[in-house]
């Protein structure tokens, strides 16, 4: 937990300078490495094995009945909760927090790691190439729950 916490420190230090200084697109990086500490530390404090399977199912049916897949209409650039990307491009906070706390679990409870890092890094690129008009939250429930189907019974009955 040490190593996300300081992180997020670290991370948290340098965005809010850079973005002192202007710089918000350069301040992305930072921003990557205090969000992904975010939910590496939900990942850690809600270790449960039946978390893995409830919360992206339960975030999918969210975001899927509201109609979303997309930056709502407050999520412009220069919004706080979106990080910016050159070329007016950006990316949801939840996407980033969600991969980072997906990609945890997948290591802590022992499921195909470095599968789900690959698909997990996969639905962000696309998500930010596509400017974050894909339904990110639900994908990147499938890219942890699909190469993982034949262990996530095992998570449900280690509780």
């Amino acid at each position: 937990m040490l190593p996300a916490l300081l992180a997020l420190l670290g991370g948290g230090l340098l965005t809010a300078t850079l973005n002192v200084a202007g710089l918000r697109v350069g301040a992305t990086p930072a921003e990557i490495v205090v969000w992904g500490a975010v939910g590496v530390l939900f990942a850690r404090v809600f270790s449960v094995g039946a978390l893995v399977l409830a919360v992206p199912v339960l975030l999918a049916g969210i975001e899927l009945a509201a109609g979303t897949g997309g930056p709502s209409a407050a999520a412009q650039a220069g919004d706080p909760l979106t990080l910016a990307f050159p070329d007016d491009r950006r990316l949801e906070l939840t996407s980033l927090v969600f991969a980072a706390a997906y990609g945890a679990w997948a290591q802590r409870f022992g499921l195909r790691a470095p599968v789900t890092w690959v698909a997990l890094g996969a639905v962000l690129l696309a998500s930010v190439a596509r400017d974050g008009q894909l339904p990110a939250v639900t994908l990147l429930g499938l890219a942890l729950l699909l190469p993982n189907l034949d262990r996530l019974g095992r998570l449900l009955r280690e509780d």
